[in-house]
This record gives C-alpha cells, sequence and structure tokens, in this order.
C-alpha cells in the first residue's frame, strides 16, 4: 500500500453524536490495511456544550484534549480535563463530555 495523505481542510466537518457536537473523520477503517483501528476524528465542541451520553459496542475511544476544559464522565465516574490531556474511554461502557463556559 502506497502512503495517503489528506488536509485538515479538505475533510468535511459533520454532526457527531446526535449534533450535540461536530467532527472531521480523519482515518476510517477503509482507509488503512488493519483490521483493529474503526475510526480517528477530530471532533468539536463549542463552550458549554457536550457531546451526550453514548458507547461503543467493542471500540475504545481515545480523547487528546487541544483546546479547553470541561468534564469527561464514564460511568458512575468523573474527571475534569483540560488541554494536553489524553483520556482513555473503555468500550461498552456510556460516557459523556461536557466543555466549561470558558476555553
Amino acid at each position: 500500500m502506497k502512503f495517503k495523505k489528506f488536509s485538515l481542510k479538505n475533510i468535511p466537518v459533520e454532526e457527531a453524536h446526535g449534533g450535540s457536537g461536530q467532527r472531521q473523520v480523519l482515518v476510517k477503517a477503509g482507509y488503512i490495511a488493519s483490521d483493529n483501528l474503526e475510526a480517528i476524528t477530530k471532533g468539536f465542541l463549542s463552550k458549554g456544550s457536550s457531546y451526550d451520553w453514548h458507547s461503543h459496542e467493542g471500540i475504545d475511544e481515545i480523547f487528546i484534549v487541544l483546546k479547553g476544559s470541561g468534564k469527561f464522565f464514564c460511568g458512575d465516574d468523573e474527571t475534569d480535563y483540560r488541554e494536553e490531556d489524553v483520556v482513555l474511554a473503555p468500550p461498552n461502557i456510556k460516557h459523556k463530555i461536557t466543555t466549561s463556559q470558558k476555553h
């Protein structure tokens, strides 16, 4: 397989999790040879918004916070997050991410 190259400015932005936020799908399973990756996305949440409760069956989710802060909820647990944090959400457990009123 030859390498692939994409520009973020050419990847469309779409609604995510019922319209509670937006994302760009950077890599989809069909783009790569491995069966061990579902997707890589870049999500966008405006101040005071959230990705509502949801889960991913059999899929781990990794959040890398580039900008902003807020709270991450996973099952009965919660934690604050801020820029440069990495948060891992295990498969099959409902989770939610909210942003603070200021970034």
